[in-house]
């Protein structure tokens, strides 16, 4: 049988002061995976599928985890002897660079001049970012001075909330867990080893192949878990959606690649069914809705290599909200590929 991992993203956890006894917990992870149980059932149903059985359903929960550590490592400041990784100062250093990083790449990617912004709000910046802008578009290797740089994000920040529709807290509230998880080592093993164990536990119920379907930061867990991947089950289709793959800054701190370099496969774990004759293999299938501020950088298959032969991305207009994972799942164009495999089609 085909097991199904459900890998979430970012502000999955549950409300500050909640019970989080055993049962509580349980019967909270049982309803955010009804959420996304229930989109797919949408999007099975319209693309002529049955729903999938429950049993076959691995839902690891990383959520609380994460908030804590992320939580506990803000409080922290300057040092702590709690965290087993780099010092807490020089962490969020690197952190927030990657998040400053990750708003301007989005923002790039919606048209943002900086120049064109700082015009209006503070036009004695203007001579300088020119100078910078010109000099990249010459080739050169032109960064932002510190002076300019937090005006820049500031702005860009300001532009993507615009453009969007996306409140600002909300986007940098996501851009730092994206950072965190990418930048704290502690932070990426502890999400690691919950995923993993889903995994195990797959195997262990004596599941042969899987599909992976991951939402939002849940897709660059899942790449790393591709990328590192030694679990003895087949993983034949992987599913991205509102994923943040797409970003540079992202790609150059994926498993599996050259440190500091962006370039990235498609991981070679992925082993997709044939098919019968005539149907294409899947082996990647990326959903965005264009105004989903965390799948901004779109599409995916230019940007990995192999790409444009093993991903197919799918656009879609996610009608409830452009970052609803089950809005993602009920397009029959996203479920209908998962229910294939699931099919053994």
């Amino acid at each position: 049988m085909t097991a199904l991992l459900l890998v979430h993203g970012r502000s999955q956890e549950m409300a500050a002061g909640a019970d989080r006894s055993a049962a509580a917990v349980a019967a909270y992870v049982e309803g955010r995976k009804r959420e996304w149980l229930g989109g797919l059932a949408r999007g099975l149903t319209l693309a002529g599928h049955p729903p999938v059985r429950p049993e076959d359903v691995y839902y690891p929960f990383y959520g609380n985890l994460l908030a804590d550590l992320i939580a506990a490592h803000e409080r922290a400041g300057g040092h702590t002897p709690d965290l087993e990784s780099a010092p807490v100062a020089v962490v969020a250093k690197k952190a927030t660079r990657t998040r400053d990083d990750l708003v301007l790449e989005a923002a790039e990617e919606l048209g943002f001049r900086p120049s064109r912004r700082l015009a209006r709000t503070d036009p004695e910046l203007v001579a300088p970012v020119v100078a910078v802008e010109r000099a990249r578009a010459a080739g050169a290797e032109a960064g932002w001075s510190d002076l300019l740089k937090p005006r820049i994000v500031r702005e860009a920040l300001q532009f993507l909330a615009e453009k969007t529709g996306t409140s600002e807290l909300i986007i940098q509230q996501f851009l730092r867990d994206v950072a965190y998880y990418l930048e704290d080592d502690r932070m990426r093993t502890a999400v690691q080893k919950e995923v993993s164990a889903a995994v195990d536990r797959a195997v262990a119920d004596h599941h042969h192949d899987m599909v992976v379907v991951a939402h939002s930061l849940g897709s660059v867990v899942a790449y790393d878990l591709c990328a590192d991947f030694t679990a003895s089950i087949r993983v034949r289709l992987l599913v991205t959606a509102g994923s943040p793959l797409g970003y540079p800054i992202v790609r150059r701190n994926l498993r599996g690649g050259t440190e500091g370099a962006d370039d990235r496969g498609v991981p070679a774990v992925l082993d997709p069914i044939p098919g019968s004759p005539g149907r294409d293999r899947v082996w990647w299938l990326n959903a965005f809705d264009v105004l989903d501020v965390v799948a901004l950088v779109h599409p995916l298959a230019s940007r990995f290599s192999s790409g444009p032969q093993r991903i197919r991305d799918e656009r879609t207009f996610n009608p409830t909200a452009p970052h609803s994972v089950s809005d993602y799942l009920s397009d029959p164009d996203v479920a209908g590929p998962i229910g294939d495999v699931l099919a053994g089609v």
